[in-house]
C-alpha cells in the first residue's frame, strides 16, 4: 500500500507520468503481453471492486467478469493479477469445477483468495492442501457437516448486507466470530460511512461498496486548510494563464510547496543538467499543464492524521478514473485532458470534505467541468456517469452510454486495463522510499 510523505510530498518521478499525453487509442496497444492471448480473453470487460480494510486503506480487488471459467481465468493472467496478488489481496470468485480442473493454477499467489460457495467444502480443502487462500460466500447461521468443513478451512467469509435482516446479520457475525474466530469477515453492499462504522463495530475486517467514494457527514461550513487553500489558489492562477510573477508569489507562501515544485522540476526526467534553483526556472521546466496536474494530485497527499490512509485510497480511485477517461475517447487533446481533471476532481469533494458546490465556487474551471462536477448536464456528463456505472460492476448500462458516445467498446477492456496498471504504476512513485 502507498503511503504519504510528510507535507503532503510526492516523488518526483511521478510527474514523468502525468507529463506524457497519451494519443487517443494509443494506450491500450502499449499493453500487449508477451505471449499471444486468446481473442475471448482479451475481449473480456474485467471489474473490479475495492476492497477497503479497517484502517480505510484500499487493500486490494474483487477481480470478476461476465465471462466461463477458462476465458476469466486467462483473462486475469493476461491483466497480470498473479503479479498484483504478490503484494495486495485480489479475491477471484471460482467454482468447485474449476478447482477440481486445475483451472485456478495460473493465479496462485500469495494474496490471491479464491472465493467459492459454501457448499464447496472438497474444492476449499484442496486450495488449502496446496497452500492456497480461501473465501467463502452463502454463508448462512443454517450449518451443515460440510458447511462446518469448508469454514474451517477458510481464511474469509463475506457477507452481503442486504441479504439478511440487520439483527440476523449481527447475529451471523457473532456466530462466525465465536465459532470460526479464524475467519476474518469482509462485507459486501456498503453504502454509507456509518454502516461502514457499524460493521466496524461487530468485528468486520473488509469492506466493498461505494461508502468510500461518499462524503463521510458533510459540513456545509467545512473550511479547506490553508496548505490546499494554496494549492486551489496557484491551479486558479495557472487555469487563468496568469503571469509567471503572480504564480511565483503564491507559492512562495507556502515552503513545502516551494520544496515540492523545485524537486519536481529537477527530476531526471525533465532532463536538466544544472540544478533548477529557483520558483522562475521550475515553472519553465514544468510547463503549466504538467504542474496543474501535479498540483491536483498532490491535494490528495496534503491532508494528515485519522484521514491519510482514505485519502490515498481515494488517489488511487481518481487516479484509475481519469486515466480511462482520458484515454477512452478520440475526442480532441484538449477534451481528454479535461476529462483527465474532471477524473482527479470528482473526488475532492469527499476528499476535502466540502460540499462540491462549495468547493467548484473557489476554483476558477471551465463551464464544461464545472457543469459536470455539480451533477449538470453537460458535454462531460455522459463520459463521467460511464466511468461511475464500470466502477460499480454495472457493465450493460455503462456500454449503453459507450455506443451512444461513439466509443470503440471492444477497445473497452484494454482501456480499462491501461488505465488500471497506469494509476498503479503511478502510486509506486508517489511511495516513500
Amino acid at each position: 500500500m502507498t503511503s504519504a510523505r510528510p507535507n503532503g510530498e510526492i516523488n518526483v518521478g511521478f510527474l514523468s507520468f502525468l507529463k506524457s499525453k497519451p494519443e487517443a487509442g494509443a494506450a491500450p496497444a502499449e499493453q500487449a503481453a508477451d505471449a499471444a492471448p486468446s481473442a475471448d480473453a482479451t475481449a473480456v470487460l474485467l471489474t473490479r471492486t475495492e476492497i477497503v480494510d479497517k484502517r480505510q486503506r484500499l487493500a486490494g480487488y474483487r477481480f470478476g467478469a461476465d465471462a466461463p471459467a477458462p476465458v476469466l481465468i486467462e483473462a486475469l493472467v493476461v491483466a497480470q493479477v498473479p503479479e498484483f496478488a504478490q503484494e495486495r489481496m485480489a479475491l477471484v470468485p471460482l467454482s468447485a469445477e474449476a478447482v477440481a480442473a486445475g483451472l485456478h493454477l495460473p493465479l496462485a499467489a500469495p494474496h490471491t483468495l479464491f472465493l467459492l460457495d459454501r457448499d464447496a467444502a472438497e474444492a476449499a480443502a484442496v486450495l488449502r492442501a496446496a497452500g492456497s487462500q480461501v473465501a467463502l460466500r452463502g454463508v448462512s447461521l443454517n450449518e451443515n457437516d460440510a458447511d462446518v468443513a469448508a469454514l474451517s478451512a477458510a481464511q474469509l467469509v463475506v457477507l452481503s448486507l442486504d441479504q439478511h435482516p440487520l439483527s440476523e446479520f449481527q447475529a451471523l457475525c457473532r456466530h462466525l466470530h465465536l465459532h470460526y474466530p479464524h475467519l476474518k469477515l469482509l462485507v459486501d453492499g456498503v453504502a454509507t460511512w456509518d454502516e461502514q462504522r457499524m460493521l466496524l463495530s461487530w468485528g468486520a475486517s473488509y469492506f466493498m461498496g461505494p461508502f468510500l467514494t461518499t462524503a463521510d457527514q458533510a459540513d456545509p461550513d467545512a473550511k479547506i486548510d490553508q496548505s490546499r487553500m494554496t494549492s486551489i489558489e496557484l491551479l486558479n492562477l495557472l487555469r487563468t494563464d496568469a503571469e509567471l510573477p503572480a504564480m511565483i508569489e503564491v507559492a512562495k507562501r507556502d515552503p513545502g510547496m516551494t520544496f515540492q515544485v523545485l524537486q519536481w522540476a529537477n527530476a531526471p526526467a525533465n532532463g536538466q543538467t544544472t540544478k533548477v534553483t529557483s520558483l522562475q526556472q521550475a515553472f519553465m521546466v514544468l510547463g503549466r499543464n504538467q504542474l496543474y496536474r501535479g498540483l491536483t494530485v498532490s491535494m490528495f497527499r496534503l491532508g494528515g492524521g485519522a484521514n491519510r490512509e482514505r485519502d490515498a485510497s481515494l488517489l488511487e480511485i481518481a487516479l484509475t478514473r481519469a486515466r480511462f477517461l482520458e484515454t477512452c475517447s478520440q475526442l480532441p487533446a484538449a477534451s481528454r485532458d479535461e476529462l483527465f481533471l474532471v477524473g482527479l476532481l470528482s473526488l475532492f469533494d469527499v476528499l476535502l470534505g466540502v460540499p462540491m458546490d462549495k468547493l467548484v465556487g473557489k476554483m476558477h474551471l471551465s463551464d464544461d467541468i464545472r457543469a459536470v462536477l455539480l451533477g449538470e448536464a453537460g458535454v462531460y456528463r455522459p463520459y463521467l456517469t460511464m466511468v461511475l456505472l464500470l466502477q460499480r460492476d454495472k457493465i450493460a448500462p455503462a456500454l449503453d452510454i459507450a455506443g451512444e458516445l461513439g466509443i470503440d467498446i471492444d477497445s473497452l477492456p484494454a482501456v480499462g486495463q491501461a488505465a488500471f496498471e497506469w494509476a498503479q504504476a503511478s502510486l509506486k512513485y508517489t511511495s516513500a522510499d
